[in-house]
């Protein structure tokens, strides 16, 4: 009984995985890199109150210039994309961004911290739209959701990697934090450039004389990127409360803390991609993002109950969950929505709604949490997150370049 129930998990995989391009695979394997170097976020809010000594409101201020800088960097990324390709890009914000961590350790007077961060992100940012539109030139066709869960699944292995590391390093220096951070652009600017340098995407750009659809004048597009704000203030909780929540409320160390964070990325690695594609033929996207939105609930409202760290791990088990259910998902849709001219504008506005989302979620959070305290915050996000499952569940399909979605 053991060996069969094996050997169907191991078909499950490697059906999961089976078909996807090598440009994918490398695409995915760039993002890993510089994901595996995500370890300036998560513990920015405990540098600036306790290696700089910042207040919660001023650290609220400067993780919302990350969050404008992040915004611009997804326009203006998307936007590049479509007029120069997102080759060129990429290679620009990898190896910019690189520069620029570096030069953002040795700030620390505020108004000088806040525009290095808001710099900063405004040009690493820039790599995520035109990555994103990559992913889509690169895809076999009828393999566009499963290439960019490959993506997102990179990702996530980066983030489970980056945080956990990040929690040993802030132990002994916050100021590590920006040199590995940089390290790890660089390495994803090089593997990147060598591999890529002479390909051409499977998906020619249709060349066209007008710019083609945009994103600013389709309804659709705008409903969903309105739910995209709402889900997105709910969810970078996670980056911008939680781990403030895991200090003050349970005491965690930042080993504890980084653990945490890094085990929601290890559930998507782990699940992800088996569920996508098990799903695609199986559940309407609007229907997946609906209840991927709600179980978000349960996960915000959860942490209210936890006593100690399993109940903690239990909160961010959900959490992952509702993920897993819902992002693959929502890149698609918009993805698919989009013409070949304006592909990169609709990933912008994409990735600037989410953006924006940084901007509000620890302004809110902290202004929430400074007023009213913790459990108001999470029940409130939890309420909030019932609603936007309810919006998105009357989402239309999207009607792009149609591929399995």
């Amino acid at each position: 009984m053991q060996i069969p129930l094996i050997s169907w998990v191991a078909r499950q995989y490697r059906a999961a995985f089976e078909g996807l391009s090598q440009e994918a695979w490398v695409l995915a394997t760039v993002m890993f890199v510089n994901r595996a170097g995500t370890m300036v976020l998560p513990f920015l809010g405990l540098y600036l109150r306790e290696g700089l000594g910042y207040s919660l409101a001023d650290t609220g201020w400067i993780m919302a210039f990350y969050g404008v800088g992040s915004m611009v960097g997804a326009l203006s990324g998307g936007a590049l994309s479509d007029r120069f390709g997102s080759y060129r890009v990429q290679q620009f914000a990898l190896f910019t961004g690189a520069f620029l961590f570096l030069g953002l350790s040795f700030l620390t007077e505020f108004w000088s911290l806040a525009f290095g961060v808001f710099i900063l992100t405004s040009v690493a940012d820039m790599v995520r739209p035109a990555n994103s539109s990559a992913v889509f030139e690169y895809a076999k066709e009828g393999n566009v959701t499963r290439a960019f869960s490959l993506n997102r699944m990179a990702i996530n292995l980066g983030f489970s990697v980056g945080p956990a590391a990040a929690g040993i390093i802030a132990a002994w220096s916050y100021q590590g934090l920006f040199w590995a951070d940089a390290a790890t652009c660089a390495a994803a600017g090089l593997l990147f450039v060598g591999f890529f340098r002479k390909r051409r995407p499977r998906r020619e750009r249709e060349r066209s004389a007008t710019p083609g659809r945009s994103p600013y004048r389709d309804r659709g597009a705008l409903a969903f990127s309105a739910l995209v704000l709402l889900f997105a203030l709910a969810f970078f909780q996670l980056v911008s409360t939680m781990p403030l929540y895991y200090r003050d409320v349970f005491n965690l160390r930042e080993e504890q803390i980084g653990l945490l964070l890094g085990f929601n990325g290890l559930l998507i690695v782990a699940v992800e991609m088996v569920f996508v594609n098990w799903a695609h033929n199986r559940i309407a996207p609007r229907h997946a993002i609906a209840i991927g939105v709600l179980v978000m609930a349960l996960s915000f409202a959860s942490l209210n109950w936890a006593t100690g760290l399993p109940g903690l791990y239990a909160s961010m088990l959900v959490l992952s969950v509702s993920e897993i259910l819902a992002m693959p998902f929502m890149i698609s849709w918009i993805t698919l929505r989009a013409g070949d001219q304006s592909r990169g504008r609709y990933l912008g506005l994409y990735a600037a709604t989410y953006a924006l989302g940084h901007i509000l979620a620890p302004l809110l959070g902290t202004r929430v949490i400074e007023h009213f305290g913790y459990s108001t915050l999470y029940y409130g996000v939890a309420a909030l997150s019932v609603l936007t499952a309810i919006g998105f569940s009357q989402l239309p399909p999207a009607t792009g370049r149609q591929s399995q979605p």
